[in-house]
This record gives C-alpha cells, sequence and structure tokens, in this order.
C-alpha cells in the first residue's frame, strides 16, 4: 500500500511541474507587445489620464434638455464662447448631470435630464378645487407640476363666474402666467370675501 501511495505522489508531483514549466515558458516566449502598457489608439494611458478635456472657445455646443414630466425637449445650438459652459472640464459637465458627446470636429453635444415641467409650462398655472379649498399647481391640465399654494375657502360662491366655475369642476381653471393669477385672485378675493 505503501508503494502505491508513493507512486501517487510522485505521478503528482511530475503532472505539477510539468504544468508550471510550461506555464512558464509559454509565458517568456510571449510576443513583446504583451509586456507593453495598454495603448488606446497609439497613446499610452499614462498620458489619457492625464489629458482634461475642456470646452474649447471656438467649439459649437449643442445644449439639448429633456423635460420627463411633460415629455419636452429643448434644444439651442450657441458658440461656447458665448455660453457659461466656456473652460468647464468635461469631468465638471458629467458631475453637473450632462452627458458629452463629440459630434463633429468641433461640435460638441451636452444632453441632460431635468426634473419638473419644461420652463414654458412651468411658468403656467392651474387653480383646482380641493376638499378644503382651492389649489394652485404650476403647469396646466395635461401636465401638473408641483403644488405652490393651497387656500381654505368654504363655498364657492353662485356668484363667480360660470366658465370658472365649470373648468374648475372639469379638473381645473388654466391660466397662462403668474400675473393672470394674481388678477384672478384679487378679483376672487372680492367674490369670495
Amino acid at each position: 500500500m505503501r508503494r502505491f501511495w508513493f507512486v501517487v505522489s510522485l505521478i503528482l508531483v511530475f503532472v505539477f511541474t510539468a504544468s508550471a514549466s510550461y506555464i512558464y515558458f509559454a509565458l517568456a516566449d510571449s510576443p513583446k507587445e504583451v509586456d507593453e502598457p495598454y495603448m488606446a489608439l497609439g497613446t499610452p494611458v499614462t498620458q489619457l489620464a492625464t489629458e482634461v478635456k475642456t470646452v474649447l472657445p471656438e467649439v459649437q455646443l449643442t445644449i439639448r434638455e429633456t423635460y420627463p414630466a411633460c415629455g419636452h425637449t429643448q434644444e439651442e445650438i450657441v458658440k461656447a464662447a458665448e455660453s457659461d459652459m466656456l473652460g468647464l472640464a468635461f469631468d465638471e459637465l458629467a458631475l453637473a448631470g450632462w452627458s458629452v458627446a463629440q459630434i463633429g470636429e468641433q461640435r460638441l453635444l451636452l444632453e441632460r435630464e431635468q426634473e419638473g415641467l419644461c420652463p414654458e409650462e412651468a411658468a403656467q398655472r392651474l387653480l383646482c378645487q380641493t376638499e378644503r379649498g382651492l389649489a394652485v399647481y404650476e403647469g396646466n391640465l395635461q401636465h401638473t407640476g408641483q403644488l405652490l399654494l393651497e387656500m381654505p375657502v368654504g363655498s364657492l360662491s353662485a356668484e363667480l363666474p360660470p366658465d370658472f366655475l365649470a373648468s374648475l369642476a372639469a379638473g381645473g381653471y388654466q391660466l397662462a402666467s403668474q400675473s393672470e393669477l394674481d388678477e384672478l385672485l384679487e378679483s376672487l378675493d372680492e367674490l369670495i370675501g
């Protein structure tokens, strides 16, 4: 039995030694470029890490902002020299939520997703009837944004204009701007109060 284990041990040592030798010599005969640093487009990685890309004055920027809350996209094309992004590093833009893509030799596409409604719809106001009174939201009937104001009102008077009451019953009274809302609230204050 000893003899059997001795032979098995010798075979295992032989297999291990042969495997280790094969691996060593196979790697030693590998091509020279295996031991060189990784190259990306002919430039060593060490040089890529030190190069900081920035927005240069001669670059044309396509700035695209998407607003998922209302489904709108705003896009403008400006020269970098005329924007507040001139000289910013691509890393700084990424931290601010922008994705940067080069779409031409002297053109960059900057995209980001914004929370809330687009500026046009955020400027609109929607007056809605609630259980406790009236509420003012930014936006319109299709895309309602954040709650801006809630006013307790006992019961809406029959003295109010019928189109106003019908709009409230249908989901809300839509206004184009904050100034229109202010004028309406002043007239409502006189009618309700």
